[in-house]
């Protein structure tokens, strides 16, 4: 420390670490132990501000200081700090960022549960000795129509890109249940577990892409922006087309 270089206040050290989670500041980095850095230089500011100052790993902050990280990309570093936590947007947040963070929550929590109406169908139809499933079959429409509103709000607030990867997400789940609904054999069993591996890495695949094609649209990288389910709300829902044979049609009451 230079001579004339004073102490950073310990109240404004520890809003500094907190602001970081005790962690580098860098998000691909996150180490510890930490420093604390001004940005534009103690020698030409001559004081403690907290916008100018930012907590680094030693290894981060000697980058810093050789220009392996340019004073631009460190302040850029220290305002994605000051955005909300993606993780935890509020209900009331009228912001377009949190709005679409909260439809992708949503989608994502829809597309759980028509996954679990389809499993459940699937089982239902193996194992029923009394006809159709015709209570299944119902939660499985309506889930289907959950999930099209979903992901149609998705891909209005995302652009392109995301409501590609969401109408990709959307189709292999239409697929999977449009054969269901046909009473195609491969929608009720599975010859081996290269084949099921398989299966599971193409839907997961389907929403790794979503989720890369969603931070880029928010500035972030992927692993800044974690999964949770949402809640859902009542809406007016799409007719989604399932089957093309007509076997699972019962009464007008299941339209």
């Amino acid at each position: 420390m230079a001579a004339n270089r004073t102490k950073v206040p310990r109240p404004l050290a520890r809003q500094l670490f907190v602001e970081t989670g005790h962690r580098c500041a860098i998000p691909t980095c996150r180490a510890t132990p930490l420093e604390i850095a001004h940005i534009v230089p103690w020698h030409r500011v001559q004081r403690h501000d907290f916008h100018n100052m930012i907590v680094l790993c030693p290894n981060c902050h000697t980058r810093f200081d050789r220009g392996g990280i340019d004073r631009q990309a460190m302040f850029r570093y220290k305002e994605l700090l000051r955005l909300p936590n993606p993780n935890r947007v509020a209900p009331e947040d009228p912001s377009p960022r949190a709005g679409l963070i909260r439809a992708y929550r949503l989608f994502q929590s829809d597309m759980t549960g028509w996954h679990k109406a389809i499993s459940e169908l699937v089982a239902a139809v193996n194992f029923s000795s009394g006809g159709f499933p015709t209570s299944n079959l119902k939660l499985a429409r309506r889930a289907a129509s959950v999930a099209r509103a979903s992901a149609d709000k998705l891909c209005e607030l995302g652009g392109e890109g995301v409501a590609s990867a969401a109408d990709r997400v959307f189709e292999w789940y239409r697929s999977w249940a449009s054969e269901v609904f046909d009473l195609e054999p491969s929608a009720f069993r599975v010859t081996g577990r290269d084949d099921f591996e398989d299966w599971a890495e193409e839907r997961f695949l389907a929403f790794v892409v979503l989720h890369e094609e969603l931070c880029a649209v928010l500035d972030m990288g992927p692993t800044e922006l974690d999964f949770f389910e949402a809640e859902r709300d009542e809406r007016e829902l799409p007719d989604v087309p399932l089957g093309t044979r007509g076997l699972w049609r019962t009464d007008e009451t299941d339209e």
